[in-house]
């Protein structure tokens, strides 16, 4: 549970085969968006890093279909009403009110060295942008976990996660808008340096807003009958995020007057991506097993339980009739993507109901 496991955490309820699947793809497009990189086709690299992980997660949701009574669609509107704020959140901050200090920063970078550094701008887009990001990511979240179909804990974590990726994703395109517009960023840095920037991109920033909006979300949902709401543990679990994101964006932007400050930056992240990864996993897991457990007690016999002797798509021993958990890895029945139940229901030896 206590491992770095960036898959099967923001993809908790795939099996083994299912997880490979997802981590090939997504290794073989980091490359290709890598490759682009290199090649200079920087526009094509920035947008296809910006929506990596976003749309591989969109594909999950509707691979595993948690609810077989909301579909992926629930989770594509709220991707785009969550890009939607985040696109006029990133524009108020870097093109209309804070423009300036944007400049003052971005400029005090390029002379490098901490005595050009601005104060006000620090402050403005490592702390106050960062919470702002982190109420509008809530939001949409938020306002699904209400609704009694959707107040289990593993809905607000699928949520939470969709939500802060589809924020970084559209934050990432109104940043990086001069890309698209002109030649300006490809003259100005290395090859090298937008290497690190598109893994930072595609990786460190997508599932730092992602993870962290995730336990917030989750949070809200909690566990038990309906959803907890503005809680104590809401809040505690909230200001976490708030804290992480603002402590990630300090780092990298005071990485910026230092030599190799991108790999600097990057390296910051990952860290940062660490603890968020081992906090989410813990969440995780009791959101799994209240939802493997609720459905097993409001249904019965599920639509998901084996009804004859089959086998656990995930460590494959034989199940037990009627099993919501594999008795050898603990794998919830409940929690079985698209492809393994296919998988166990074509099987000669059994199926699920």
């Amino acid at each position: 549970m206590n491992q770095f496991a960036l898959i099967s955490t923001i993809m908790p309820a795939t099996n083994r085969e299912t997880a490979d699947n997802y981590r090939w793809a997504m290794i073989v497009s980091a490359v290709l968006i890598i490759g682009a990189t290199a090649l200079g086709l920087l526009p094509l690299a920035v947008a296809a890093a910006a929506f990596l992980i976003p749309v591989a997660y969109l594909v999950y949701i509707y691979d595993v279909n948690l609810w077989e009574d909301a579909p992926a669609p629930v989770v594509v509107g709220l991707f785009l009403v969550t890009g939607g704020l985040s696109v006029l959140v990133s524009l108020v901050f870097y093109r209309w009110a804070f423009e300036s200090q944007f400049l003052e920063m971005v400029g005090g970078s390029a002379r490098g060295g901490t005595a050009s550094l601005s104060i006000p701008a620090l402050l403005i887009f490592a702390v106050l942008l960062p919470l702002v990001a982190e109420v509008v990511k809530n939001l949409p979240g938020i306002v699904l976990a209400r609704m009694p179909q959707f107040d289990d804990m593993i809905d607000g974590l699928t949520f939470g996660v969709a939500a802060g990726t589809a924020y970084a994703a559209f934050e990432t395109i109104v940043v990086f808008s001069s890309v698209f517009t002109s030649g300006d960023f490809r003259t100005e840095q290395g090859l090298s340096t937008w290497i690190v920037v598109i893994v930072n991109l595609m990786v460190v920033k997508s599932l730092i807003y992602g993870t962290a909006t995730g336990i917030a979300v989750a949070a809200f949902s909690g566990k038990g009958e309906g959803y907890d709401g503005f809680t104590p543990y809401y809040v505690k679990n909230f200001a976490f995020a708030a804290g992480v994101n603002i402590l990630y964006w300090l780092g990298v932007r005071l990485a910026a007057y230092l030599p190799f400050g991108q790999t600097v930056g990057l390296i910051w992240g990952f860290v940062v991506l660490g603890v968020l990864v081992i906090r989410i996993r813990v969440m995780m897991q009791a959101a799994l097993l209240e939802a493997a457990i609720e459905d097993s007690a409001k249904a019965g016999t599920s639509k998901r339980d084996s009804f004859v002797e089959t086998f656990c798509p995930e460590c494959e021993n034989m199940l037990l009739v009627g099993a919501q958990f594999c008795i050898a890895c603990g794998t919830s029945v409940r929690s079985t993507s698209h492809q393994a139940r296919k998988h166990m229901n074509s099987s000669p030896e059994g199926g699920v109901a």
